[in-house]
């Protein structure tokens, strides 16, 4: 599918969701059943719940503790996320950028919308991740004596988040530091929830894992392709070209770009399929003018089979240090590695206690934890940002409050709360500016 049409089947299915709910709503259907509407934002509300709320916030030392802990993580995600969108929009005007700019469905974080995000996964992923992020507000609401009014669920096809609903008035009663807290515990939980997925996924079950054999796996061939026409097949990792061995897609990619376009080109390759190696097989490779510079190509999509990429921390030369490694790691959806599926599979064998398990129960388990660690770090990342109204903008609106009232004594509550406004909307549009960019700025 093109860009137009995943943007015009989003459209259709938001127009199509918003008129069923504007018709029952003028039936009164949804009221009813404890839903409302809220624009497009289909919400169910509840008081179930808030007993267990209630048990849970009793440690109240702990979980006021844990609420200062959330605003240092908060804080340090809003200023690192923060400079992650400025440096990426000082990319944007790149020429690679703008040869393969992104795709605006990526703006949109909701499983089967954005391309990236895979359905199953994407909707277990963001339901985990928005109850506990929601849950949380609620704990530290009764941590410090706020009331909850209600909790309940919000749709917009599918789940797209939760709430948990605390006494406005007793909210804006708070201190500062406490109303912080409370602000902060749902990014915060987020994010520490993203590092334990990460760990689990990369150290106790892909550490579990290791390729069948060093070399380049086939995922994929192109039209008429030589590499096809010569009798490879998906099943196959190449582990020798015209005498070097291949160990890396880096290798792979330097001994091509050695081969004159169109000469002949010898190959060897490991079949999974039988676990031998096959016969070394000799053709001619295609040409392909689409950088104005011929070059060899063999007419295949080339997967790295190092599991280095699920855990880059191991093998920080490789990607340029701790920063790249932590981009690439974010990135496997991106790079086509995650969710791990056919044929990639083929390319891995498990190990240890694991390889106990049915193949495709290991692979689900996997992957699920990896879209765990992704919609988290993404819903944490996100909700940390200086832009009302998410929970990192009213972190900053009352910083910035707290900041007028110490260097600006003179001022009266009216001037003092009308440069907050201007301060804290300056920061939301340039949030919104540096996102739109990435979209915008490659296509101009």
């Amino acid at each position: 599918m093109t860009e137009l049409d995943y943007l015009l089947l989003a459209l259709g299915l938001f127009v199509a969701w918003w008129g069923i709910l504007l018709l029952l709503d003028r039936r009164k259907v949804l009221e009813k059943h404890n839903l409302y509407l809220a624009g497009p934002l289909l919400m169910w509300k509840t008081k179930r719940g808030r007993e267990l709320i209630d048990r849970i916030a009793r440690r109240r030392r702990f979980w006021r503790i844990y609420g200062d802990l959330s605003i240092l993580i908060v804080g340090a995600t809003m200023v690192a996320v923060t400079a992650l969108l400025i440096w990426e929009a000082s990319l944007v005007q790149s020429p690679a950028v703008r040869a393969n700019p992104p795709s605006p469905d990526l703006l949109l974080g909701i499983p089967g919308l954005n391309r990236l995000i895979p359905l199953g996964y994407g909707i277990f992923g963001l339901a985990v991740a928005i109850v506990l992020h929601e849950f949380c507000h609620g704990i530290l609401s009764r941590a410090q004596d706020v009331k909850i009014q209600s909790l309940g669920g919000v749709f917009v096809i599918v789940p797209i988040g939760a709430f948990v609903e605390p006494d406005e008035n007793e909210l804006r009663a708070m201190p500062r530091h406490e109303r912080a807290r409370l602000y902060a515990v749902g990014p915060a939980t987020n994010i520490l929830l993203a590092i334990l997925f990460a760990v689990l996924f990369s150290t106790i079950m892909m550490g579990a894992v290791e390729p069948v054999h060093a070399g380049v796996g086939i995922v994929g061939f192109t039209a008429d392709s030589p590499a096809a026409n010569a009798g490879l097949r998906l099943d196959m990792i190449i582990t020798n070209v015209d005498g070097t061995n291949i160990t890396s897609f880096s290798d792979f990619t330097t001994v091509l770009s050695h081969v004159t376009p169109g000469a002949n080109i010898t190959v060897q390759a490991y079949d999974v399929s039988t676990g031998t190696l096959t016969a070394p097989t000799t053709f001619a490779t295609g040409v392909d003018n689409s950088t104005g510079t011929p070059r060899a190509i063999l007419g295949i999509y080339a997967l790295d089979v190092s599991t280095d990429y699920y855990h880059p921390y191991t093998n920080l030369d490789r990607f340029g240090g701790v920063p790249y490694a932590t981009l690439s790691y974010i990135s496997l959806p991106f790079q086509g590695r995650a969710p791990i599926q056919d044929p990639e599979v083929r390319f891995y064998r498990v190990t240890g206690p694991f390889a106990a398990l049915p193949a495709p129960a290991f692979w689900i388990f996997v992957n699920s934890l990896y879209w765990l660690f992704w919609l988290n770090a993404m819903l944490g990342a996100t909700n940390a940002l200086p832009a009302v109204p998410l929970d990192g903008g009213y972190i900053f609106k009352d910083g910035i409050e707290s900041l007028v009232v110490r260097l600006r004594h003179g001022l009266q509550p009216a001037q003092r709360d009308r440069v907050v406004r201007q301060v804290t909307l300056f920061s939301a549009l340039v949030i919104l500016a540096l996102i739109l960019w990435q979209m915008i700025g490659p296509r101009l």
